[in-house]
């Protein structure tokens, strides 16, 4: 991912990398139904992190990756490179906090999986699979509300009431 995108993008973190190439894991199961690369991907709380690509880089905390060495990149075959730039082409332009919104969404295979105050889980690439078959297009999510995230009630009509003390009066 770095091959393709370090000089295109100055904003290629270990976090946005690390999304990346989990799109690009889903997308490539989804399109030849084996795995684009043997590494795992575990949930983390930050969405799903492949853990040899976050100690690569851990060292830049949460700056852009700088020097890598292109060189270290093997002969791709052309359905990995077809698939990398694709990912590259339709996420690359999400920043990574936007990237791990859209691995938090609701039944996502991040979210099927993690377990929050626990050891990192992998995700199994079934789940990821069947997720990117089902899934048309990843997008930016939406914020998802839960009706706790309210203050106040509900009326007769269904209508959100404030409490007495925050209504001022004006609408």
């Amino acid at each position: 991912m770095l091959y393709i995108m370090g000089d295109a993008f100055d904003d290629l973190t270990n976090m946005k990398i690390n999304k990346l190439l989990y799109f690009a894991q889903g997308h490539y199961l989804k399109e030849y139904g084996k795995p684009l690369f043997d590494d795992g991907i575990e949930a983390w709380d930050h969405g799903p992190v492949i853990p040899a690509v976050y100690s690569a880089y851990k060292g830049y905390g949460d700056q852009p990756i700088k020097g890598y060495d292109a060189s270290m990149v093997l002969d791709m075959k052309p359905d990995a490179e077809e698939v990398l730039f694709g990912v590259a082409r339709k996420y690359g332009k999400y920043t990574a906090s936007a990237l791990r919104n859209m691995t938090h969404v609701i039944g996502s295979p991040w979210d099927q999986v993690y377990q929050a105050n626990h050891a990192h889980i992998e995700i199994p690439l079934p789940v990821i699979q069947d997720y990117f078959s089902e899934v048309e297009i990843l997008a930016p999510a939406t914020k998802q509300f839960k009706e706790s995230d309210f203050i106040g009630y509900r009326d007769g009509d269904g209508v959100l009431v404030l409490p007495k003390e925050w209504d001022d009066g004006e609408v």
